[in-house]
């Protein structure tokens, strides 16, 4: 599954991934990029939100963070936890768009592989081996939004031996880095503040080979220590126009550090905004805010 953020609206069921809807009709959360990607519970991390409007990205947008401390239910089909929406269940963390918490001491217990209080089955990794603990951000006048953060936890049911392995040969994550974006129409490069009126753009998104991490992998089948390496993918979105698709990316056995799009622009001169988010498969984030300017012909 990918890594990414969820909305859930008071009273709905099943969480719906953020990045379905790629046009920004209304303030709200894409992104939340954690500082460092990948920590052990209890460590202080940095929190920021990416929030995009209709305007343009917001630079001071009021958000009330809370880590949710309700493990899911494996008879509920959602996200995070029906509970997850009730303040009992959660952790206070602080306000504003970017904030330093420490995160829930016990999430190996309520997330990981660690059985939780109460004798219930603990958690499975995802495919790359890891486990999340749930962030609840509240952007004023928006649905609650989730973010899952990326916690390391110890091997469970692992022999000493592999165990050990696993701890020596494990790097935790690290936030990718994207690139500018390139533009091109018709295969010649055009400035984002010079877009012709209907043109077709080619946006191509870019980030470093060393933004694609190799990382130790415990088989549990065969017993044994492997390695991975990471995919990437990209959530486009924007204000005007219209993007191809809303999202692309590459599979972690695919060299490529690039990944296309192509957004067509109004009709008519105007300004449009456009927001890439880069994440790769162990939860890393990093994003982009551009202003696309469309000119008469």
């Amino acid at each position: 599954m990918k890594r990414g953020l969820f909305v859930l609206a008071l009273g709905a069921c099943v969480p719906a991934l953020g990045s379905t809807d790629a046009v920004v009709s209304r303030p709200r959360i894409l992104a939340v990029r954690a500082d460092p990607a990948e920590a052990k519970p209890g460590a202080r991390v940095t929190l920021t939100a990416l929030v995009a409007s209709p305007r343009g990205m917001v630079t001071a947008p009021a958000i009330a963070w809370t880590f949710c401390t309700a493990p899911k239910p494996l008879t509920e089909d959602n996200v995070v936890s029906s509970a997850c929406l009730d303040g009992s269940s959660s952790i206070p963390a602080g306000d504003g768009a970017a904030i330093i918490a420490t995160t829930p001491p016990a999430g190996c217990s309520l997330f990981g592989p660690i059985a939780p209080p109460g004798g219930a089955r603990p958690r499975d990794p995802d495919v790359t081996g890891g486990y999340y603990q749930p962030l609840r951000a509240d952007l004023a006048g928006s649905d609650a939004t989730f973010a899952l953060l990326r916690i390391i936890c110890d091997l469970a049911n692992a022999p000493a031996a592999s165990a050990a392995a696993f701890a020596a040969a494990y790097r935790p994550n690290q936030n990718p880095k994207l690139l500018p974006v390139v533009a091109t129409v018709d295969g010649a490069g055009v400035a984002l503040s010079s877009i012709p009126a209907g043109a077709r753009v080619k946006l191509t998104a870019s980030w470093p080979a060393a933004s694609v991490e190799t990382y130790a992998h415990y088989d549990a089948a065969s017993d044994t220590v492997t390695s991975k390496r990471e995919s990437m993918s990209l959530s486009w979105y924007a204000t005007a126009g219209m993007l191809d698709t809303e999202a692309t990316g590459r599979a972690e056995d695919d060299p490529a550090t690039l990944s296309n799009n192509t957004w067509t622009a109004a009709p008519t001169a105007g300004t449009a905004f456009l927001w890439i988010v880069l994440r790769d498969s162990r939860g890393g984030v990093d994003y982009a805010s551009y202003e696309l300017t469309v000119v008469g012909r």
